[in-house]
């Protein structure tokens, strides 16, 4: 790539973020903290994704849910998670059993095209999270799923 395209591209994406997020510097700010997070959370989100949240699979959603989380076992950085299916065979999982459900406001969209996941939401959020409050950065990408579904994959660190 040329270095004018190169730089006409840059200019594009970024007035591209711009226009997708109304607060474009604070699109930036947790650009910047969710950064050291996207590639563990690209490893979950695709296998998340070859799970099939709702797969007929399983015999039992017990049976789906020890598949689905089972990445996330050895990984100190994730505290929790949600899977999230919407649309044909809807369903929630949660990790651990008793985390919260999801705040619905507060999420900011951010494009991250150089990076495989090339668009998350991410806000801060104070969870009770096995009987302890914390102070967790909240991750998530939205996909269609087989089955004319939507998938949201959501991490706190």
């Amino acid at each position: 790539m040329t270095p004018a395209r190169s730089t006409c591209l840059a200019l594009v994406t970024c007035a591209l973020a711009m226009a997708c997020d109304a607060r474009p510097s604070e699109a930036r700010r947790v650009r910047a903290e969710i950064e050291p997070y996207l590639d563990e959370h690209a490893r979950y989100d695709r296998w998340a994704r070859r799970v099939a949240i709702g797969d007929s699979a399983f015999r039992s959603r017990e049976s789906l849910r020890e598949a689905a989380f089972a990445p996330l076992r050895d990984r100190g950085r994730v505290v929790a998670a949600w899977l999230v299916r919407e649309g044909p065979g809807a369903m929630e999982l949660r990790h651990p059993d008793a985390v919260p459900a999801l705040p619905d406001d507060d999420w900011v969209r951010v494009l991250v095209p150089e990076h495989e996941l090339e668009e998350v939401s991410a806000r801060r959020a104070t969870l009770d999270i096995g009987g302890e409050s914390r102070d967790v950065l909240l991750i998530r990408r939205t996909r269609p799923a087989p089955g004319d579904a939507v998938l949201h994959v959501t991490l706190a660190f």
